[in-house]
C-alpha cells in the first residue's frame, strides 16, 4: 500500500502561486506539509477557548499547552466520557502493540490525564473557563488536542467547496470562530456536492465534510484512505476488541510531524545513532489522518451477539466507509478495496471465521436497504 504521509513540502511560493484546487490537491493528500508560519495564519495563539462540542461534552484547548480537555455536557454524561477515556486507552494501547507499517498513517491522539474534582490545582487553573451553561460535576479528559487545517487550506475549502453565497462573504465566513477551527470529515460512503447546496446556514468549516465524488474531483487518492480505514477497524475489532461505534476520521494538523521507532530500533540503537530513527520538526504540519471519539463505543466477544454488535455499528456511524452494492464502478472499487484489507489484516490477529462474516452481513444488510438514510 502507498503511504499516505509523504515529505513534500509546499513552499510559500509554490503556496502563493497556487490555485485553491491545487491547494487542496496537494495539502488534503496528506502527502504535503507547509511551514508552521504559513499554517498558523489566522489561528488565535490564545488557546484557553472552547472549540467544539458533542453530544457527550465540549472542547476546550488548555492555554499554553498542545493538550484539550473534554468536559461532560451534563451531569449525565461523567461516566459516558469516562467511558470515552477507557475506550481510548484500549485503542492507543492496541496501536501500539501492532506492527509499524499499520499504525503509520492513522494517528490517535495521545491521552494526557483524566481530571476529577479532587484535583484543585487543575481547576485552579482551568476551571473558571468552564461555561454557566455546562451543568457538570468537575471531570474531564485530557489529551493531544489535533490542530485546524491551516488557513491556506480552509481559503481554498471556501473557493473550491462551499456555494457562491458563502465565496462572495469569505472573509467574514472565515472569521468566525467555528471556521477557524476547521477538522475535515472524509466521507467515503456519501456523493453529495456541499457548494450546491442553496441553505448556507448550516455550512461551516468545523467538521466539514469532504464527500467522496468531491475527493476524486480533486485526484486524492480515495483508494488509499480506504485502506486506511479499513486496517484501523481491524485494529479495532480484532486487536482492542472495540465495536468502533460513532468513531470519526478526520484530516488536521498535527503539532508536530514524527515518527517513533520500533521496538527493534530502539533494541538496536545506541545514544549516537538513537536518533536517527525520529521524524520531528515543530517547523512543518502536515494534514495527517485522525482517528477520535470513543465516547460510544464499546467492547464485544468474538460471537453472535458481537458481531451484530460491530454490524450495527459500522451503519450506525457517520457515511467514512465506502458503501458495498453501490451501482458507481468506482465506490464498487472503493469497497474492493476497503473489505479485501480489512480481511487481510483481520487475519493478523485472528484465526475466527467472524470477519469474513462481518464483510458478508455488511454486504446483506446493505443490499436489503435496512438503513436507508444512514449514509
Amino acid at each position: 500500500m502507498d503511504r499516505l504521509v509523504k515529505d513534500h513540502r509546499f513552499s510559500p511560493e509554490e503556496l502563493a502561486a497556487a490555485s485553491p484546487q491545487q491547494i487542496l490537491s496537494r495539502m488534503l493528500s496528506t502527502r504535503s506539509f507547509l511551514s508552521y508560519d504559513s499554517a498558523q495564519g489566522g489561528i488565535s495563539k490564545q488557546r484557553s477557548v472552547e472549540i467544539g462540542k458533542g453530544q457527550c461534552g465540549t472542547i476546550f484547548a488548555l492555554n499554553g499547552t498542545d493538550t484539550v480537555a473534554k468536559i461532560p455536557n451534563s451531569t449525565e454524561k461523567v461516566d459516558e466520557l469516562f467511558t470515552d477515556f477507557r475506550i481510548h486507552y484500549l485503542v492507543i494501547q492496541a496501536m501500539n502493540e501492532v506492527d509499524t507499517k499499520l499504525r503509520m498513517d492513522i494517528n490517535v491522539p495521545e491521552l494526557r490525564t483524566w481530571v476529577s474534582p479532587a484535583i484543585q490545582a487543575f481547576w485552579a487553573r482551568y476551571g473558571l473557563r468552564s461555561p454557566q451553561y455546562i451543568d457538570a460535576k468537575s471531570f474531564a479528559l485530557v489529551s493531544d488536542r489535533v490542530f485546524p487545517v491551516p488557513l491556506p487550506v480552509r481559503d481554498a475549502l471556501v473557493d473550491v467547496l462551499c456555494p457562491p453565497a458563502i465565496r462572495k462573504q469569505k472573509q467574514v465566513f472565515l472569521a468566525k470562530p467555528e471556521n477557524q477551527n476547521c477538522l475535515i470529515r472524509l466521507y467515503l460512503g456519501r456523493r453529495e456536492i456541499t457548494k450546491a447546496k442553496k441553505n448556507i446556514q448550516n455550512i461551516r468549516l468545523q467538521n466539514f465534510p469532504l464527500h467522496v465524488n468531491e475527493m476524486e474531483d480533486l485526484g486524492l487518492d480515495t483508494g488509499s484512505f480506504a485502506q486506511v480505514m479499513a486496517q484501523t477497524l481491524a485494529i479495532l475489532h480484532w486487536k482492542a476488541g472495540v465495536d468502533g461505534n460513532d468513531v470519526e476520521f478526520i484530516l488536521g494538523s498535527s503539532p508536530v510531524s514524527t515518527r517513533l521507532p520500533s521496538r527493534a530500533e530502539v533494541m538496536s540503537s545506541d545514544k549516537d545513532s538513537f536518533g536517527t530513527h525520529f521524524r520531528f520538526d515543530f517547523g512543518r504540519r502536515s494534514l495527517p489522518l485522525w482517528l477520535i471519539d470513543f465516547n460510544q463505543c464499546s467492547t464485544f466477544e468474538d460471537n453472535e451477539a458481537g458481531l451484530k454488535k460491530i454490524v450495527d455499528a459500522f451503519f450506525w456511524n457517520d457515511p467514512y466507509y465506502p458503501r458495498p452494492n453501490s451501482t458507481n464502478a468506482q465506490d464498487q472499487n472503493l469497497w474492493a478495496t476497503f473489505s479485501q484489507r480489512y480481511l487481510e489484516v483481520s487475519r493478523t490477529f485472528t484465526d475466527s471465521t467472524s470477519p469474513g462474516a462481518f464483510i458478508a452481513r455488511i454486504e446483506e444488510r446493505d443490499r436489503k436497504g435496512t438503513v436507508s438514510g444512514l449514509f
